[in-house]
């Protein structure tokens, strides 16, 4: 009986896959898990030899060709073919910790969850410390308190049967951020969500130069999945509270990211400004008006100045389209700078004073941070003093 599939999108061969199969396999022995190989664009001939012959027993391999160059399409085909209770999502320069499934397993089954996100770390042993939980929280997850936005890849389990009622599957044709509103979606409609803190971590590799994910491309390319989510019709039929944490995350981690990885004026072209200023307008509305009262001085000041309002600029004298450029693309980097190199307090402390209270204040979030890498450092020294003495 299989109780996990495992999917593995490859479109390169040269990728570390054999070591994301053998990860899934290793330590859960008890544990009927099952990997699916979605070979997109290859041969299944090609990529089976590349594998430990150990692990082909538990391998069935899907041919994927759809011409789309999209991770989506390959792992939506994983999903589809799946019969177990459980799915998981695996890139193919990730693995799992030893008994990472099983673990996984045994809490969504005890506690009856529809979705268990994995704890992450870097190859480094660094913790992503996402989503933002509640200080010692872990259990039946709310989407808005325990900031859910913030994890944006299904990293974990999934229940197929909750996936195919809601009829979710990646967004199709997405180059990157295929994800988005898949998990947008599956966060905040309502079922179980639980963190299998202190278990097996899902480890992100960071071996790829052609990683996707974060290599720079044009602007609109880069936030195309959060232009898709923002105009999907069921966005705007939540709840405030949700719609609004969409969008501060949105803003503070992917348009304001998008401002740091372009700091000189020659990284934007006119048309790229003119979008970033319409889809912050969007964003903004997207979510009550206090998210500009929560943001930090140095956040607010850097989407003020790189999406400055069409009427401001209707007011300016007309300039050529090169004038234009140099203009806008000095105002997006100087305020990308100015964002880079601002001081502590300056990016943590919004300028209302109140305003550092609200719950998506960067001072909160940060805080929040801080009290949960003290926390972990203290367990990790408690664990490792007990493990000394036994």
């Amino acid at each position: 009986m299989t109780d996990v599939d495992v999917v593995v999108a490859v479109h390169d061969p040269a990728r570390p896959f054999a070591r994301t199969v053998a990860s899934a396999l290793t330590g859960n022995e008890e544990t009927g898990v099952r990997v699916t190989v979605a070979c997109h664009e290859l041969d299944p001939e090609e990529v089976r030899p590349l594998l430990p012959p150990e692990t082909l027993p538990h391998v069935r391999f899907l041919e994927v060709r759809d011409g789309l160059g999209s991770p989506s399409g390959p792992y939506n085909a994983g999903i589809d073919a799946a019969t177990a209770r459980w799915v998981s999502i695996v890139g193919s320069d990730d693995h799992l910790e030893p008994g990472a499934l099983a673990a996984w397993a045994e809490l969504g089954d005890r506690l009856g969850s529809d979705v268990v996100l994995a704890p992450i770390r870097l190859a480094d042993g660094s913790p992503v410390r996402t989503p933002r939980v509640r200080l010692g929280r872990s259990q039946d997850l709310d989407p808005v308190r325990d900031r859910l936005a913030y994890r944006t890849a299904p990293l974990g389990l999934m229940r197929r049967s909750t996936l195919n009622r809601l009829g979710l599957r990646l967004t199709p044709g997405m180059r990157s951020g295929g994800d988005v509103a898949f998990t947008a979606r599956l966060w905040t409609c309502g079922v179980r969500i639980d963190l299998a803190a202190g278990t097996p971590a899902y480890v992100v590799g960071t071996t790829a130069a052609t990683r996707v994910t974060t290599a720079v491309r044009p602007v609109p390319e880069e936030l195309r999945a959060f232009e898709d989510l923002l105009d999907r019709p069921w966005v705007l039929e939540l709840p405030e509270d949700r719609r609004r944490a969409l969008a501060v995350k949105t803003i503070r981690i992917h348009v304001l990211g998008a401002l740091r990885r372009r700091p000189a004026e020659e990284d934007w072209t006119p048309e790229e400004v003119a979008w970033v200023r319409r889809r912050t307008a969007a964003e903004t509305d997207a979510g009550p008006a206090p998210d500009r009262r929560t943001a930090s001085s140095s956040a607010r000041s850097a989407t003020e100045n790189g999406s400055s309002t069409p009427g401001a600029r209707a007011t300016q004298r007309p300039t050529s389209r090169r004038t234009q450029a140099t203009s806008s693309g000095v105002q997006s980097s100087s305020a990308g700078r100015r964002r880079n190199t601002a001081g502590r307090l300056a990016q943590w402390l919004a300028p209302r004073p109140l305003a550092n209270l609200d719950r998506e204040s960067t001072l909160r979030a940060r805080a929040g941070d801080l009290a949960t890498a003290v926390l972990d450092g203290t367990l990790r020294r408690s664990s490792s003093t007990s493990g000394g003495r036994a």
